[in-house]
């Protein structure tokens, strides 16, 4: 039986198909949820209703936008 989203436990933005992805530096991974329309650590694992599998089986395979400096 499949489980529900709610259902499934603790689950990671960046294997999220709804979440773009930016990094600054050599900092965490940050992922923008276009659900949410927030930010989180992309690898901190959470609870999310929302949270669709893309299909990701290694972080190296994700498109990461870099940054290089800070906007103020």
């Amino acid at each position: 039986m499949a489980q529900k989203n709610n259902e499934r436990g603790f689950v990671r933005c960046v294997e999220c198909k709804h979440a773009t992805y930016m990094q600054w530096f050599e900092n965490p991974i940050i992922a923008e949820c276009q659900v949410h329309h927030e930010r989180m650590v992309g690898e901190a694992r959470r609870i999310c209703k929302s949270f669709e599998p893309s299909g990701v089986v290694d972080v190296s395979q994700i498109s990461i936008q870099h940054f290089d400096h800070y906007d103020i």
